[in-house]
């Protein structure tokens, strides 16, 4: 029974100071953003069981009297703003006071083995230990004299689930193979506030079978604390030591973190917003030093420092950063919040959130205009809170760069402040640089004004001319307004991006260059390198009525290529006859040379070997620049092979390949030919292994065609290995690969090798389908040397299914067109047949 003095202060807790006591379990909400229901006045209500006025007459006296704080708030599952309270420092006082009371209380506690009378404090752990949270216990035990404790009701059917998870597929993949996967004991996920930490870590843990531990981490909580919570999960696994060891009223911590790594064993432990408990950093900074047998998946706003050295990421922790939803993850997201937008709205949305979850929802539930806005208070209040002047003039460079920076101190950061905006995940840092995040780079873009971007262009353009990047200088030159600069810079440099993974780039600078300076045949070059032929031809028809002649004669040639291309060999071989001519005109051997190179290419697709074999020697003879060269040797390497001539061809090859520059394209196109003499000698293990080195280099340099062309020799041999796994996969990734390129040629090469595929898995059916339409596609093409092939394929998948009569006339068509390219013919006379060409 309470003594008369219990009975007298429960008469004396008011409601108000019920309300202190209530709140006091929220005060790591004091400046959150999004806050939880209890913190309204609804939700204190609910929770003390009193009316809503009364609650409001309450606050309004706590608020006057200093006790609480009001302010609007972002509320869970509310789409609209709503007043929330927390306590001011003499509220917590007061708060505390009534906690420590409560624990010092006699109450009777009503169980199964019948009524006794405890203290507050043990009334307060057992309510604790059946799942009452703390300010409710105290609540309890201030307020009632006898307090039930039997075990409660069965628990009812499972609610409906909660929201939707949307996308993440990659990032889901990994933590769960690192669930799975032996070694690596801690996964930490990084994300900015709102990415979506904590929805991401209940998606990880769905299915988890073994014993698993979920915890929200508090700024309040203290190693004591977080070591009682793990006591009494792992107590309920049948492991009580931890428990009766931190029960003592003074043990040893050595002892206690000794014995919690290894009950830790064979469990999954995840902890939410670890950036908050600096305690639980210890701890696990502890458990690094000798890593249990256990997995514990964390999320932090901020990199933790207990891993900073590589070695101990690369052992022990899996690190997993989480950037904002693809658009389609995105749009599902708006599209299940009820949010009704138009299209251009949601482009709109999507280009200004950069797919961040937190800011997807503030539009889906404000708006697009009032959207915009809130998300700019979000990442003000929330994404940059406490960073200094400093650090924004440092993140204003950092927004208007297109790649990552590898030296950011060249920009003006400090050491410290490098480290300040890396550990809140503001700043990245890859292999590849360090980068910004991409909603806080379009909230500065957006906040800067003219003269503010262009300085930081130009702070920009000076940092890449130091790295001796001319692409980026001259971008960030034009976004400076000092075009003319760029126009110089890329007129010199710009040759060697406009055929590299670089060239889309390129051409995104170009077309920022005022149009009566732009350099025109640069664009070209690029345009054509990308598959984009309309364009280039408008482009390269510009340069024809404006250029120079040396120009027109450029402008000629590459079209003679576009020609070629896209399988209109005639049209290329009459462009490109008539700029030999004009070349000659010109005086100009090295001119000469790339128009010879380019005709001898078109002439080796058309069958006209000994033609093909003479321009291309020539062509070789008269080009100087190494790359050039080489690209001539490897093109005349290619027609003898095709007139079978490997040993001349392997040498040609191999004089082309030191004058190719290591990683280049031409260094691929060598490798692809000289794979191609390998497969014809027999050595068909090598040929297979340095087609996928070609292919590799490719599409390492951008040149996706070379590369298609490349994967779909490497089939032929490894179907001849019998890889036929490998095979299938290869020629499919050919094909992928091909159709995204107008070239008839390359998706007809892809195709037959796939139909070589299902051949030799019997699948006679889809093999002739392939085949067939390998052959449709080029029936028309006037390539004898790519038709022959084709033609000898029908005919064995023919004869492998025993039906002679069918692959007789394709084999005789193979034959004669084998025997057309071998006949020995006098090299043409290219300036005559110019010359009356032009008349």
């Amino acid at each position: 029974m309470a003594t008369t003095r219990d009975a007298a202060v429960v008469a004396a807790v008011t409601v108000g100071e019920r309300i202190l006591v209530h709140l006091s379990g929220f005060l790591r909400h004091l400046d959150s953003f999004e806050c939880p229901p209890e913190m309204t006045q609804d939700g204190i209500a609910d929770a003390l069981g009193i009316s809503r006025a009364h609650v409001a007459l309450e606050l309004k006296r706590l608020r006057s009297a200093g006790r609480v704080e009001e302010r609007m708030a972002h509320v869970a599952n509310a789409k609209v703003r709503r007043k929330v309270y927390a306590l001011t420092p003499s509220g917590q006082e007061i708060a505390r006071r009534m906690r420590e009371h409560a624990r010092t209380r006699s109450v009777t506690l009503r169980s199964p083995e019948g009524p006794q009378t405890v203290s507050g404090e043990e009334a307060i752990a057992r309510l604790r230990k059946s799942g009452v949270r703390e300010a409710e216990a105290v609540q309890r035990v201030l307020v009632d004299e006898v307090i039930d404790t039997s075990p409660p009701e069965p628990p009812k059917p499972s609610p409906p689930p909660g929201r939707p998870f949307f996308g993440r597929a990659t990032e889901l993949r990994a933590a769960r193979e690192w669930l799975a996967a032996e070694g690596a004991p801690m996964a930490v996920v990084v994300g900015v506030a709102g990415i979506g930490k904590s929805a991401f870590l209940r998606e990880a843990i769905v299915g988890e079978a073994r014993p698993l531990l979920l915890r929200r981490l508090y700024p309040h909580d203290d190693a004591h604390g977080l070591l009682a919570s793990q006591a009494e999960f792992l107590a309920r696994q049948g492991r009580r030591r931890l428990k009766a060891l931190v029960s003592k009223p003074a043990y040893d911590p050595t002892e206690a973190l000794a014995v919690w790594r290894e009950d830790l064993e064979g469990v999954v432990v995840a902890l939410d917003d670890l950036h908050a408990c600096p305690a639980a950093e210890s701890l696990l900074r502890f458990l690094l030093e000798k890593p249990p047998g256990c997995k514990v998946l964390v999320t932090s706003r901020t990199v933790p420092g207990f891993y900073e050295r590589p070695s101990v990421l690369a052992a022990t922790v899996t690190e997993i950063r989480l950037d904002g939803l693809d658009d389609a993850a995105a749009g599902q997201l708006l599209a299940s919040r009820g949010a009704s937008l138009a299209p251009p709205d949601v482009a709109r949305i999507l280009e200004v959130t950069h797919g961040h979850p937190l800011a997807l929802e503030l539009f889906a539930s404000s708006g697009l205009e009032a959207g915009e806005a809130e998300t700019g208070r979000f990442i003000l209040e929330t994404v940059l809170d406490g960073l200094d002047d400093a650090s924004d003039g440092v993140l204003e460079a950092f927004a208007v760069l297109r790649r990552p920076a590898r030296s950011p101190e060249s920009l003006g950061a400090s050491v410290a402040q490098l480290r300040r905006l890396l550990r809140k995940a503001i700043l990245q840092h890859r292999e590849d640089g360090y980068f910004l995040h991409d909603l806080v780079r379009e909230f500065f873009v957006r906040r800067m004004d003219a003269g503010a971007r262009r300085r930081a262009h130009a702070r920009a353009a000076e940092y890449w001319e130091g790295r001796d990047d001319a692409l980026e200088e001259a971008y960030h030159s034009i976004e400076a307004g000092n075009p003319d600069h760029a126009v110089a810079l890329l007129e010199i440099r710009g040759p060697a991006y406009a055929e590299s993974a670089r060239a889309g780039d390129l051409e995104a600078c170009l077309l920022r260059i005022p149009e009566a300076r732009r350099p025109l045949g640069l664009l070209a070059e690029a345009q054509t390198f990308l598959g984009e032929f309309t364009e280039a031809r408008d482009t390269l028809d510009a340069l024809s009525r404006r250029g120079s002649s040396e120009e027109r004669v450029r402008a000629r040639i590459q079209l003679g290529r576009i020609a070629n291309r896209q399988g209109d060999y005639e049209t290329a071989r009459t462009l490109l006859t008539e700029s030999v001519a004009r070349t000659a005109e010109l005086g100009r051997e090295d001119l000469k040379g790339e128009a010879l190179r380019a005709l001898g290419g078109v002439e080796r697709k058309l069958g006209e070997l000994p033609r093909a074999v003479a321009h291309l020697s020539e062509a070789a003879d008269l080009l100087r620049d190494a790359r050039e060269r080489s690209r001539a040797l490897t093109d005349l390497g290619a027609a003898l092979i095709a007139r079978g001539d490997l040993t001349s061809a392997r040498e040609r090859l191999e004089e082309a390949l030191p004058l190719a520059r290591k990683g280049s394209r031409e260094e691929a196109a060598v490798e692809n030919n000289l794979a191609i003499v390998l497969s014809r000698e027999g050595d068909t293990r090598a040929a297979a292994r340095a087609f996928e080195r070609s292919a590799e280099l490719a599409l390492a340099t951008g040149e996706v065609r070379f590369a298609s062309y490349a994967l779909a020799n490497a089939v032929d041999n490894l179907v001849r290995l019998g890889a036929l796994e490998d095979a299938e996969r290869t020629a499919d990734r050919a094909l992928d690969l091909a159709e995204t390129f107008d070239d008839p040629l390359v998706v007809s090469t892809a195709r037959a090798n796939l139909g070589l595929v299902c051949a030799n898995r019997g699948d006679w059916a889809s093999a002739e389908r392939h085949l067939m339409d390998s052959v449709a596609l080029i029936a028309r093409l006037g390539n004898p040397y790519s038709l022959a092939s084709r033609y000898e394929e029908i005919a064995n998948l023919y004869d492998a299914q025993g039906r002679s009569r069918d692959a007789a006339p394709w084999r005789e068509r193979a034959r004669l067109l084998v025997a057309r390219m071998k006949a020995p013919e006098a090299p043409m006379e290219v300036r005559h047949a110019s010359d009356k060409m032009i008349k």
